[in-house]
């Protein structure tokens, strides 16, 4: 199991393609709730297979009685349902995200492989660090104003990231905080083996964090893609 996929903090808050795999080398576990200073809403993605695997799911929303929810649509922060987020031997993470009438009722899902495709890539074992710096290479707070990300490849792999900013929502009573925005930072980014990459932070990105930082939790994600 590759624990650093499976166990991603929030501190508050292409390969070529070959013939899709079965459906059965994933498994899935919904959570919820997970924890002061972990996302909610946390959906483990567990690759049974040797091989880089890209799904794109499809989910339905439960509410407790596991009656499912029509009017809610759940969609995703590191695009597993876009066939986006490409899930290592072990598993990986996505975080879901409920919007529509009953939104606030869902507690459980149902997960729909629609295709799973194998990436043709090294299989990596860590996650990339990343942190916010200013303009000077100095250190930064998620909440603060960060001009761009330093990614850290630890593997002796070559890896596929992207990266995403999250602004997450204050949630009201006993609400989970969910992702209220995700915004890319970039394109597909590729990061040697055991070097750091330097990604500016622009465009949309930029604007989004005017706006947020410091009134907003925020986060700064990388996710293994193509």
């Amino acid at each position: 199991m590759i624990a650093g996929f499976l166990a991603t903090l929030l501190l508050a808050g292409c390969g070529l393609v070959a013939r899709p795999r079965p459906a059965a080398t994933l498994r899935f576990e919904f959570a919820a709730t997970t924890g002061d200073g972990y996302m909610n809403q946390l959906l483990t993605i567990y690759n049974d297979s040797t091989q880089m695997l890209a799904p794109t799911l499809e989910f339905t929303a439960l509410d407790a009685t596991r009656s499912p929810l029509p009017t809610v649509k759940v969609t995703t922060v590191y695009g597993s349902d876009l066939g986006k987020l490409v899930v290592p031997p072990g598993g990986g993470v996505d975080v879901l995200i409920f919007t529509g009438e009953g939104a606030q009722l869902a507690e459980d899902v149902v997960v729909s492989v629609r295709a799973t495709e194998t990436v043709k890539a090294p299989a990596v074992h860590v996650e990339p660090v990343v942190t916010p710096v200013d303009e000077s290479g100095h250190v930064l707070d998620r909440n603060s104003r960060f001009t761009a990300v330093s990614l850290c490849n630890d593997d002796s792999e070559q890896m596929s990231v992207r990266l995403v900013y999250i602004i997450w929502a204050y949630p009201e009573g006993d609400q989970r905080q969910q992702a209220d925005q995700v915004v890319p930072v970039g394109d597909l980014i590729v990061v040697p083996p055991k070097q750091t990459t330097l990604v500016p932070v622009a465009g949309e990105a930029r604007t989004a964090m005017a706006g947020a930082a410091g009134r907003f939790p925020t986060s700064i994600k990388a996710y293994l893609s193509r």
